[in-house]
């Protein structure tokens, strides 16, 4: 599945950007995974793959730290309060 090109609505421009690369990275997760599902890898390839796999592993968790949580937060004490209406 692949996102789409529509944008976020998402008033923060640091955040939009932080979900776009977020959705991009785990889009290549999910391409490594199904690559591993493959038959007759060989050793090397498996390697290869799962070296990738750990390289994305890594960015999501700097990516999705403390800063990036608090930016969420924001934004979602930003929205309006549906039961006000």
């Amino acid at each position: 599945m692949q996102l789409s090109d529509r944008p976020l609505p998402i008033k923060s421009p640091t955040l939009n950007t932080l979900i776009t690369e977020l959705g991009e990275e785990c889009t290549k997760v999910q391409a490594l995974i199904y690559q591993l599902q493959l038959t007759n890898l060989s050793g090397k390839q498996q390697a290869e793959i799962l070296a990738e796999l750990l390289a994305c592993a890594v960015h999501l968790n700097v990516h999705c730290g403390e800063d990036f949580q608090n930016l969420i937060a924001e934004e979602m004490e930003s929205l309006p309060d549906d039961d006000e209406e």
